[in-house]
């Protein structure tokens, strides 16, 4: 599935911006302010249903007016029929329909299209708060096993009912719910590893610069003592979890580190190598998703920023070979166009125009 079109009505700084994508690669150009990333934000807005970059509707909505519209087409690849997207936004409230029917959950809507966003916050991954990093690998399994979401739920279901016993002291229900806990996870748990895999897979094939070939890879922590199994650990855990009130234990407090050649990397990198390693490691994922569902569209907003030039080449390449649609934004175009391919689609989002392409 692909964008085919797009309109975004009072988003930030526009008033209305229209714009109609190329199939493959879209290179999005104008000076800094102009509403490149909020175009980029309009494309995943129309596919999750929220921003990338804030969770307050009142961040959106353009200063003086009462809410926001976008309208989104989308298509497969054969050009067989178009559905059309709406997300509404006001201050208060979100409305979406999907081809005229309204949609209740952002889950539903972003089952049709995947959608992939590198930025400039992508080496923050690293080191920032490790429910991100479980977040990021959860939507991954949502795009390519549906029954994910129900999965998780029943777990956090189970994870509510053990919280409450803890809190009221009650061990005698606990092993029921505990037991749920613990097939759960070892479901979730199986599942995050397919994910891992694919992005060591990548991690493995690519010389990044400065850290060599092969060198670099993702641990996975799953939140408990897998030798022991889960159901164990939280029977031995009860008094301890009760004295503070919640389960410590399980896929809920799962992690991911970086490590080179045998230590943990993620302090040890640049700025410009923490972006790389994010963005063959979303890349991966990218691939991950195409080749169990659909291809994900991808977003790269500024992707020259902190990368030298040798690898930029190797993010560009790596983009190119998922095979898919995908959005770049640059202040100078000339920093992209000339790497990028010649049916390129360029837009200067300033003058509100389809330009041309690179060729």
């Amino acid at each position: 599935m692909r964008f085919t079109s797009l309109k975004a009505v009072n988003l930030r700084c526009f008033q209305e911006v229209s714009f109609q994508p190329g199939p493959r690669n879209n290179l999005i150009h104008g000076a800094n302010g102009s509403g490149k990333t909020s175009l980029l934000e309009a494309f995943y807005i129309a596919s999750i249903g929220k921003s990338f970059l804030t969770n307050r509707s009142s961040d959106l909505v353009k200063a003086g007016s009462d809410g926001l519209a976008i309208t989104a087409e989308v298509g497969d690849e054969s050009d067989f029929g178009t559905s059309v997207i709406v997300v509404k936004k006001s201050k208060a409230d979100t409305q979406i329909t999907l081809d005229g029917q309204g949609v209740t959950t952002a889950s539903s809507l972003a089952r049709n299209l995947p959608v992939l966003v590198i930025n400039s916050r992508a080496p923050d991954l690293l080191g920032e708060n490790p429910s991100n990093r479980r977040a990021l690998l959860d939507r991954s399994l949502f795009h390519v096993k549906h029954s994910y979401v129900g999965l998780w739920k029943d777990y956090r279901h189970a994870l509510r009912q053990r919280n409450e016993l803890l809190r009221k002291a009650t061990r005698s229900e606990a092993p029921f719910w505990e037991q749920q806990l613990a097939e759960k996870a070892d479901a979730i748990n199986d599942l995050r590893k397919t994910v891992i895999d694919a992005i060591n897979d990548q991690l493995r094939t690519q010389d990044i610069p400065g850290l060599g070939n092969g060198n670099i890879q993702f641990q996975f922590a799953p939140g408990w003592n897998c030798e022991i199994g889960l159901a164990e650990q939280l029977r031995n855990d009860w008094s301890r979890d009760c004295d503070i009130g919640y389960t410590v234990a399980g896929p809920h407090r799962a992690d991911l580190s970086l490590w080179l050649a045998g230590r943990a990397a993620s302090k040890r990198l640049s700025r410009g190598q923490s972006k790389m390693v994010v963005c063959l490691a979303m890349l991966a994922i990218a691939q991950f998703i195409k080749d169990a569902a659909v291809a994900p569209v991808i977003l790269v907003d500024d992707l020259v920023a902190e990368l030298d030039d040798q690898m930029l080449g190797l993010a560009l390449t790596t983009i190119q070979s998922v095979e898919t649609q995908c959005f770049f934004t640059a202040i100078r175009p000339s920093e992209l166009r000339d790497r990028l391919p010649a049916d390129t689609t360029m837009f200067h989002v300033e003058r509100n125009e389809r330009t041309s392409t690179t060729a």
